[in-house]
């Protein structure tokens, strides 16, 4: 709390007790000065007006601001190694008046260029991208706005070549979330998910944010880590002037809104659990390596003191039932430039908050499978399924986003600037699920019922500088850029509660249901997550003339990354010592069958009615360190004029390590901190046979490489505003550290659980890309592209062998290959001055071979010792698309504008994904698929002045019904896996400009 009130007051405080500086009879020149051959803000440029005797230079951002007395004047504009251009400029009585000039264009131009953000506005962005050394897509504030998304997830969905799963995880031509990286303001952030090592993007509000660039294509000066995209989120920076905006809105869901809601005690205005969810005292006195279970006249803890711990919990089991509110929203940004000194000293400053909160109700439906085969699952014409276990369950969800950014930068003279950015984060989720469904192993009907919240903390700080170093009065000067970073990213889940009670598949429906009497009925868990990253970065740029004149630069630096995460889970749980009593019938509720006095009293053996114990038998802990050096050199040259050269090499030294261990044996001499680092699968099954080693390698996983990436880029200007981009680069994913970490667990009753896999190595990609661009003017495109990637051992998630379980088990490990190739499509133009059009699809094939068929023959056959890795991987097909690749991927946006101020807009949203792999199939059982949907929005915005605007939106106005299917081959039919529908929102808002 103290950190939330000090965001929120300090930029009120510089606010409210400033002095504005600027004298009001006064007018001023500003603008900006871009280089026409590259794109880039010109620092150093001279603005003169020699009949006042004033002059000014820009800045970083090619910014310039001079004030001068109302009036017409002949301005010059000076900078080495271009030519000197001139102005007439009229100066009005307190205003600015605006001047953007090109330096090194034939034809003299300007650039539309508001406040501070080159970057932000469609037009802007192009330009970049235009200019820029990569291939890259990109989607800014000017769009955001307009647009019905709230979040980046929804944002980012808007770009070429993207897909989301989940409404938060990010696919980059098809590659998965482990795939791509995520940035926020040119620092790698930590992930609040202990199971994923992305970021889930609903963390960051979409009105914080500047703009989202997707970097399709490796240069050295980026982390080589990414294979499918390098996600950069970069926040709003601080305006020229005091500006100050405020908003709220409204919104309605046609499933859920004043309709019946299922809700219970847990979680802050801002999302962050509260106290009586945290564990109680009494167990967290308790060290963590000794289980909170009765001991014996051994050891251990008195199990009275157990039994009185147990009371101290929070006794809330049944949901209360209410009525969903209406969601609700609010942000506000406030910013301004103050001049500190006539030379030009100056500090900005920037703060914006939001907090939203979203009710959402779906009626879900799940069946699990089981294969048949009358001759062998290996001939797949003649496999069939049958439900493994079948649930329809009612979901209660509600969303909490408290976001806040608070940016300052002060530049103490020309030419030396620093910036301190900062980000803070709550997303939660707190849920409900009632779910009614069939075991069809042990043959039972059950009823379960489940509370969980979710808490989600980032914060993320940064703190660089930009330096021109000038060598000399003729030279350029070159720059020296550098950025600390620290991030912190915490993921709770306390007290998630489950109750289970079943009855006999064949007995009467009359028959009452009882309580399940065992895990995970009763139970209670806790989990934290803590990702801490801590990083450094340094790059220094010369400039020099290539032989022909031609400026070129290179660019030389290196980063140092400590990354550490934790992840912890304890469970709890208890037993009857009276047998089966009336309590134990259904529907009476846990406040009375776990009634605090249950475990106090006694009855005729002297016990308690109830015995309290912590559950610790599989792993429930992993601790995990990683350190990456990173040394790269690049060089931008255009070998003749527009062909251009961008390439280098960089190199990465990476150790990670994992060890994961159950709590109470984590001081066990038994249990040794090292693995099994054997040269041969043989050496590692003699090994655990003679017991020197476990068969989850003792639960460590450790890898140590060292690579040279290159990277060749060519970008070819062969008529004007259209480019040609080629490019050839390597690049690599490792392993996230949940990935190999050996523990499992479900969320609920019958779900699915996955077991990391302490043996993985890292995938090494290579990576070939074409590119078509026409930059039409304005926000007017053309670009057409394919790509082609080759993965060495590619991480897949794949089936394991399991019996008697309803929860099918899955894990990762190396494939040997996939290949994946594309073509990306995108259309933007404006016609009549009334309406806007812009599309981009893509298409993509892959293939993956997950073991090869002399392996997966073997080891059908039996042959293989049932130690060895490869006799636990039973997928059921060998070779198959990348999971959660669709092949066709479609945006498109319409516009009509209904004035000529183009200040009242209604535009048509569409995104649609082809069918893709939403689980992959295990020991017979097929692929699951998600059907492809296409999803619609609708969206009036009307803008009243500069100051006043509105905007209506309607989502997925279709009521899409999302679908999950297997395929039964031998009887040619479709077979639901998961179906449900998200209903249709609707949600009004307005902001105000101060």
């Amino acid at each position: 709390m103290n950190l939330i009130k000090k965001i929120i007051i300090l930029p009120v405080l510089i606010l409210f007790t400033s002095i504005e500086l600027f004298s009001q009879s006064n007018g001023s020149i500003r603008g900006t000065i871009i280089d026409s051959e590259n794109g880039e803000p010109v620092f150093g440029a001279t603005i003169v007006v020699r009949s006042e005797k004033k002059f000014a230079k820009t800045d970083f951002d090619g910014k310039y601001n001079l004030e001068l007395p109302p009036g017409t004047y002949q301005v010059e504009y000076q900078m080495y190694g271009y030519g000197p251009q001139n102005r007439t400029i009229v100066v009005g009585s307190g205003k600015p008046s605006q001047m953007n000039v090109t330096f090194g264009a034939q034809v003299l131009q300007t650039v539309e260029v508001k406040d501070r953000a080159i970057n932000e506005s469609d037009a802007s962005l192009l330009q970049l991208q235009k200019k820029s050394a990569t291939v890259s897509d990109a989607i800014g504030a000017e769009s955001i706005k307009k647009s019905p998304d709230s979040s980046a997830g929804d944002v980012i969905k808007r770009v070429t070549g993207i897909t989301l799963i989940g409404g938060k995880y990010v696919f980059v031509r098809g590659l998965g979330e482990r795939y791509s990286s995520t940035y926020l303001n040119d620092a790698y952030i930590p992930s609040t998910e202990p199971d994923k090592r992305v970021v889930p993007l609903d963390l960051f509000p979409a009105n914080l944010i500047k703009n989202i660039r997707v970097i399709k294509t490796f240069v050295p000066e980026e982390s080589a880590e990414f294979s499918g995209g390098l996600v950069k989120i970069e926040t709003k920076e601080y305006p020229d002037e005091f500006t100050m905006k405020v908003g709220f809105g409204v919104g309605y869901n046609g499933n859920t809104t004043r309709k019946k809601w299922q809700t219970f005690d847990g979680g802050d205005f801002f999302g962050r659990p509260t106290a009586n969810q945290e564990l109680p005292s009494a167990v967290k006195a308790v060290p963590d390596f000794l289980p909170f279970e009765p001991g014996s006249r051994f050891g251990g803890i008195n199990p009275t003191l157990i039994n009185i711990g147990a009371t101290s919990f929070p006794s809330q089991w049944t949901p209360d039932t209410t009525k969903a509110p209406y969601d609700k929203n609010f942000n506000l940004t406030v910013g301004n430039t103050f001049k500190l000194t006539e030379s030009g000293q100056r500090l900005g400053v920037i703060f914006g908050t939001t907090h939203s909160v979203d009710y959402r109700f779906r009626r879900q439906k799940d069946v699990r499978y089981i294969p048949g085969n009358p001759v062998s699952l290996s001939v797949k014409d003649l496999t069939t399924v049958s439900p493994l276990q079948t649930q329809d369950a009612d979901i209660y969800v509600e969303d909490r986003l408290f976001g806040n950014n608070l940016n300052f930068a002060y530049e103490p003279m020309s030419g030396q600037q620093f910036f301190l950015k900062n980000f803070y984060s709550v997303s939660s989720e707190k849920s409900v699920r009632e779910s009614v469904g069939t075991n069809n192993i042990d043959n039972f009907q059950f009823f379960s019922q489940t509370n969980d919240f979710i808490s989600r903390q980032l914060f993320n700080s940064s703190f660089g500088g930009k330096h021109a170093v000038n060598l000399g009065s003729l030279s350029r000067p070159h720059t020296l850029d550098w950025q600390v970073n620290y991030g912190e990213a915490k993921r709770d889940e306390p007290n998630l509660t489950q109750q289970v009670w079943r009855r006999s598949s064949t007995s009467p429906v009359t028959t009452i249901p009882t309580r399940l009497g065992n895990n995970p009925d009763g139970s209670r868990f806790y989990s934290t997550s803590n990702d801490t990253v801590r990083s450094f970065s340094v790059a220094y740029e010369v400039p020099f003339d290539q032989w022909n004149g031609l400026k070129s630069s290179v660019k030389f630096g290196g980063s140092a990354l400590d990354r550490f995460k934790s992840f912890t889970f304890r469970e709890f749980g208890s037993k009857s010592n009276i047998g089966t009593t009336t309590n134990d019938l259904y529907p009476v509720p846990g406040e009375i069958v776990y009634n605090p006095l249950e475990f106090l009293r006694t009855n005729s053996t002297g016990l308690a009615n109830r015995t309290f114990s912590e559950r610790q038998v599989e792993p429930n802990a992993y601790d995990a360190y990683q350190k990456l050096h990173s040394y790269f050199t690049q060089f931008d040259v255009p070998l003749f004029p527009k062909f251009r050269f961008i390439g280098g090499a960089r190199y990465e030294d990476s150790y990670q390590k994992v060890k994961t261990f159950v709590l109470k044996e984590q001081f066990d001499v038994r249990r040794p901190g090292y693995g099994c680092d054997t040269g041969s699968e043989g050496e590692r099954i003699l090994l655990v046979k003679n017991n020197i080693c476990s068969a989850d390698n003792n639960g460590v996983g450790e890898i140590r490489t060292k690579d040279i990436l290159p990277s060749v880029n060519f970008v070819y200007e062969f008529l004007q505003d259209q480019n040609l981009r080629f490019g050839y680069t390597q690049t690599l994913t490792r392993p996230d550290f949940r990935e190999m970490s050996p523990f499992a667990f479900t969320p609920y009753f019958g779900g699915d659980r996955i077991r990391g896999n302490p043996n993985l190595q890292r995938t090494y990609i290579h990576n070939f890309d074409f590119r078509y661009e026409y930059f039409m003017g304005g926000a007017n495109y053309i670009g057409a592209g394919v790509f082609h990637k080759d993965l060495s051992n590619p991480i897949e998630l794949i089936g394991q062998p399991v019996a008697g379980q309803i929860s099918p088990f899955f894990t990762y490990a190396n494939a040997s290959r996939a290949t994946i190739r594309g073509v990306e499509l995108d259309f933007r133009r404006e016609f009549f001055d009334r309406f806007r059009f812009e599309t981009n699809v893509f298409f993509i094939k892959s293939l993956v071979n997950v073991v090869s068929w002399e392996q997966y023959t073997i080891s059908k056959a039996g042959l293989l010792d049932p130690i060895d890795r490869s006799f636990s991987y039973d997928p059921t097909n060998i070779r198959r698309p990348l999971q959660g690749q669709s092949d066709f991927v479609a945006n498109l946006k319409f516009d009509v504008y209904l004035n000529k101020l183009k200040t009242t807009t209604i535009g048509l949203y569409y995104n649609y994904f082809g069918d893709r792999i939403f689980v992959v199939g295990a020991n017979g059982t097929p692929d699951a698929y998600e059907r492809g949907v296409g999803l619609t929005d609708i969206v009036f915005s009307h803008k009243m002045d500069d100051k006043l605007d509105f905007k209506f939106a309607a989502k997925n106005v279709t009521d899409q019904r999302f679908k999950i299917y297997v395929k039964d081959e031998l009887l040619n039919e479709e077979k639901l896996f998961r179906s449900y529908r998200e209903g249709v929102s609707f949600s009004m808002s307005m902001g105000y400009k101060f």
